[in-house]
């Protein structure tokens, strides 16, 4: 029986504390207006205060912050992540990749870090002396201290970065342009990038010409930059978000459909661009995953960076992309409505993408505190194998799909991607980059090594694993390739069962009349013989008749008439045909 009573408790519901953002180390008032306005947080600007579920910052992280920070808190940067940023580490990091992967890897300038590859660009300058080069500062942003020189120009010896100047660009209205893409890193372990589906075209004021020593110091001609074109009289600012496709900062759709406009393929031009995000996060991987890893190691749902990142892309005449630079801290100034309407979107469908609310912070809280009770209650820390830390990682990841499927916003999924054809394609850009990080930092050991320290049951079990895994990559591989149907198939087969049939039947008629050829030949041959005999006989009567030979010569006499040239017996050429010669006796 149950108790009355009982059914009139009504459980009172305990409120789940507010999300507390920390925006002490930001000066973009876009991220508190988010985080206030639009996803009623509460904001907090203390530098020493540890009570936050999120922190946001302009600058870089340290690995000791992210060591510090509990499973629950996220912050907006990954460690690491200079790999990319920094425009001289962008450039050796994809000119590496590009020596193993030279057809894959041609989507950016060619590149030359000054002073360590100073040599190389002066033996280059020597072959092409009038070609166009743009000097960088190594570690500068918004264009600053920019400039163009000529392959015979000499160059001072300080700390550049120089690339090839695009000399065919895609121009609007007669002025270069470039779009300002961006990106989120949502994991590094594994890989998770999103891509969202609006961006910024940021355009030049002054009209495009042939890039020459008189209009070098033009920057507002060459250079594409929001902080150096905004100073130029000509520069048009956007005054309305719903007209996208006024000034010289638009919308990245508004450009697109321009483009489309025109007859060009945006869907291609879109794929690339996508391609070349993955590609460059590819080649940053692995130093993500060490410092991220040796900071959290026990973090295995890979959520407590994220990052969004700034790809500066250009095109040329042929529609084709070009990666210029990688911005880890974009700009998230709002100037125009434009920039308001895009950067506030973009925030927020980030911080709701990255499932950041009371209920999971409860939940990833209730689970931390479980684990510790386990370890009390048994005294030592619970080691699990590679294998159960990849499993337990794999579910994780699927329940991460689930929610991020539902809550995309205007991201895009791109990595990992649904194909397996395209998982395994990346897959050895990953891998080629990981060796190259073990190469640098001197932790790749050589095969036979491993080898040997694998027992026969582990061997035995990765082989097992490997003929699995060509087995599935070959079923996929099949399903993929072949789109016929099985009755074009067999339709097939009974094409090649009748040409096998044909051919049959001609090689069994040329058997035959080659038989055939032979039995003449030898007829011929035994004809020949005869004859010759009949003659030798008929010589050797006329000699007896006319007395000059005994009778106990003839055979003597027959022997010796065939020491001379005798008929040529006529060879076999068909091997189907096996014929057996009988040896001539002649008799008296």
């Amino acid at each position: 029986m149950i108790d009355s009573s009982d059914e009139e408790i009504v459980p009172i519901k305990k409120q789940m504390p507010q999300i507390i953002i920390n925006i002490y180390d930001t000066n973009y008032a876009v991220v508190s207006h988010v985080g206030q306005q639009l996803l009623k947080w509460k904001i907090i600007s203390d530098p020493e205060s540890f009570d936050w579920d999120v922190y946001w910052t302009d600058s870089g992280v340290q690995p000791e912050m992210l060591s510090r920070m509990k499973s629950h808190q996220k912050i907006n940067h990954f460690p690491g992540m200079f790999i990319l940023a920094r425009k001289n580490n962008l450039g050796k990091q994809l000119t590496k990749m590009k020596r193993g992967y030279s057809k894959e890897y041609n989507f950016f300038p060619q590149t030359w870090v000054i002073p360590s590859e100073a040599a190389d660009f002066k033996e280059y300058c020597k072959s092409k002396p009038n070609k166009v080069f743009i000097v960088k500062p190594e570690a500068s942003c918004q264009g600053r201290g920019i400039f163009l020189i000529k392959g015979n120009q000499q160059l001072e010896n300080d700390r550049y970065v120089v690339q090839k100047y695009l000399e065919r660009p895609f121009l609007i209205d007669g002025l270069k342009f470039d779009f300002r893409i961006y990106v989120l890193v949502a994991g590094c372990d594994p890989l998770r990038l999103f891509i969202y589906t609006e961006g910024l075209a940021r355009l030049s004021t002054e009209k495009f010409e042939e890039p020459q020593p008189s209009n070098f110091d033009n920057l507002c001609m060459h250079l594409t930059n929001y902080a150096i074109n905004k100073n130029s009289e000509k520069f048009v600012f956007n005054e309305d978000e719903t007209k996208m496709n006024i000034g010289h900062k638009r919308s990245m759709s508004s450009v697109f459909e321009l483009l489309k406009s025109k007859g060009h393929d945006i869907d291609t031009l879109w794929m690339k661009i996508k391609q070349i995000v993955i590609k460059t996060l590819c080649a940053a991987q692995p130093v993500l995953r060490h410092q991220y890893t040796t900071c959290q190691p026990h973090n295995f749902l890979n959520n407590m960076c994220f990052e969004i990142l700034g790809f500066d892309v250009i095109i040329d005449q042929d529609l084709r992309p070009y990666l210029l630079e990688v911005n880890h801290s974009p700009s998230f100034t709002t100037d125009s409505p434009l920039d308001f309407y895009i950067k506030s979107n973009l925030i927020q469908d980030t911080l709701v993408l990255m499932n950041i609310n009371p209920s999971e912070r409860q939940r990833i809280i209730q689970e931390r505190s479980q684990e510790m009770k386990k370890r009390i209650m048994t005294g030592k820390n619970l080691r699990l194998s590679q294998e159960e830390k990849n499993q337990i990682i794999q579910q994780l990841q699927v329940g991460r799909n689930v929610y991020e499927d539902q809550n995309l916003g205007g991201y895009e999924r791109i990595f990992p991607p649904d194909d397996d054809y395209e998982v395994e394609y990346y897959q050895k850009f990953l891998n080629y980059a990981q060796e190259l990080f073990q190469d640098s930092t001197g932790t790749r050991k050589p095969q036979f090594v491993q080898k040997l320290q694998l027992s026969p049951q582990k061997q035995v079990k990765n082989k097992n694993q490997e003929i699995q895994q060509i087995y599935q990559r070959a079923s996929a591989f099949l399903q993929k390739s072949f789109s016929k149907t099985v009755s074009q198939f067999g339709k097939e087969k009974e094409k090649e069962k009748d040409k096998d049939k044909e051919r049959k039947q001609q090689q069994q008629v040329v058997r035959e009349d080659q038989e055939q050829r032979f039995l003449k030949a030898e007829i011929a041959y035994k004809h020949q013989i005869q004859q010759q005999i009949m003659n030798e006989q008929k010589k050797i009567e006329s000699l007896i008749r006319n007395r000059k030979i005994t009778q106990d010569e003839p055979d003597q006499k027959l022997s010796l008439s065939f020491q001379g040239q005798r008929p040529i017996r006529p060879k076999m050429n068909c091997e189907s045909v096996n014929m057996k010669y009988r040896k001539m006796k002649y008799d008296k």
